[in-house]
């Protein structure tokens, strides 16, 4: 039988148990993808937020999407003519 999670299990930290030391961690984590999300201009939810630390909780990942963003923003190298 598949179980199917609603919005109020998927919004708990309890999906998210174990993949931080502590709540506080998770917190921290949120808020850096939060603010990524928003400077970057793309909409952010709840429910999107706790996804995307779902499936990347690591750190790096967050880094690796500042990195990707910044070569997105550098100018392309002027051709000579």
């Amino acid at each position: 039988m598949k179980e199917y999670k609603t919005t109020r299990d998927l919004l708990t930290n309890e999906n998210l148990r174990g993949l931080f030391k502590n709540n506080f961690e998770l917190a921290n984590q949120a808020i850096r993808l939060a603010r990524f999300y928003i400077k970057s201009g793309h909409e952010v939810s709840m429910t999107k937020l706790l996804n995307e630390i779902r499936r990347n909780p690591s750190e790096q990942y967050l880094a690796d999407l500042q990195k990707m963003e910044e070569e997105e923003e550098e100018p392309a190298p002027a051709e000579k003519v």
